[in-house]
């Protein structure tokens, strides 16, 4: 049996490839892709060459959804005819070694499974790894009921970011360049949005609570972003750098240390299960941040215009059934 994968081939390079599905093992299931969703950050820092843990060929992809199609002989609560989520595949020994591979028509997979629950949207599903990311941070930080939390950047680990303080009954202040995301951020995720390019983000921060900020969330995966997040903070406040960053990040002790902030480091994207029994509750609104469905023929022009920054693009799913 065959599949087809999205392949980041070199720099910059993407193309679709068919291969060989593996043998199926005892211990796992083959799933036929409905949707996958596409990680900004992650993917694109793969893209561009900045992940060094990654060789190409590589296949990305963590957060794809689907239909079981097989079970191996050992597999235990699983259901052919099951709708999952799931965040990587067995590949031939042709691609090297990678932890993500999901981007592909059928998956051969062991672990990381998960049931999409019923009356999840299956386009919001397959991001749903991203809020997890989300969530795992908002897990290493105190967030309460009164709380200001500012979240700088509102890609859809951001909104996600803002969506989830708000359920902990928090004051969110959303900032951004983009005016899509801003838009779509007020609408379904921050209390304020600030729009970086033209309004002083202090200064709205402090005319909601002159101390600073409880809690400051920085999404943008931007070095320099370290230290406009301390000064936000109130004293004893706290930071999560939510996300993966290529750069070093370098600061000023003393400013920091004169803030006395407690400052933490997350990443994470199997965490699926929760942020879809939100989605299937409508606590969490994630489909209408998706702004691109797409044929995965389209990957080489989208993964381009991500990497470019391109502004009229938030969330990105890949629908294999365009395929057919």
């Amino acid at each position: 049996m065959n599949s087809t994968a999205i392949v980041i081939t070199a720099d910059r390079t993407v193309e679709l490839q068919r291969y060989e599905l593996p043998k199926l093992a005892d211990d796992e299931v083959l799933i036929r892709t409905e949707y996958s969703g596409v990680s900004s950050g992650t993917e694109i820092w793969a893209y561009q060459s900045k992940r060094s843990e990654l060789t190409f060929p590589t296949v990305p992809g963590y957060q794809s959804v689907g239909i079981i199609e097989a079970i191996g002989a050992s597999v235990k609560g699983r259901n052919i005819g099951e709708r999952v989520h799931f965040v990587n595949s067995r590949l031939p020994d042709r691609f090297p070694p990678t932890w993500m591979g999901a981007h592909v028509s059928h998956a051969i997979v062991k672990d990381h499974i998960h049931p999409v629950p019923s009356g999840t949207d299956l386009v919001a599903a397959a991001v749903s790894a991203l809020p997890g990311v989300s969530l795992r941070g908002l897990n290493m930080v105190d967030v309460g009921i009164g709380d200001l939390v500012v979240v700088i950047g509102q890609g859809l680990i951001g909104q996600g970011s803002a969506q989830l303080a708000r359920l902990r009954g928090a004051t969110v202040v959303a900032a951004d360049i983009a005016p899509l995301r801003l838009e779509l951020s007020l609408k379904y995720s921050a209390d304020i949005v600030v729009d970086s390019r033209s309004q002083n983000l202090a200064e709205v921060v402090r005319s909601v609570k002159p101390a600073g900020a409880d809690v400051v969330i920085e999404t943008t995966g931007r070095a320099n972003m370290f230290a406009p997040a301390i000064d936000l903070l109130r004293w004893e406040g706290q930071v999560l750098l939510q996300g993966w960053y290529p750069d070093p990040i370098t600061f000023d002790f003393n400013v920091t240390h004169g803030k006395k902030p407690r400052i933490a480091v997350t990443c994470g994207q199997d965490d699926a299960d929760l942020p879809m029994e939100l989605m299937s509750k409508n606590k969490l609104r994630f489909r209408e941040l998706v702004t691109h469905v797409v044929s995965p023929a389209d990957a080489p022009e989208i993964y381009s215009r991500l990497s470019n920054g391109d502004p009229d693009i938030l969330g990105v799913v890949f629908d294999w059934g365009q395929l057919a």
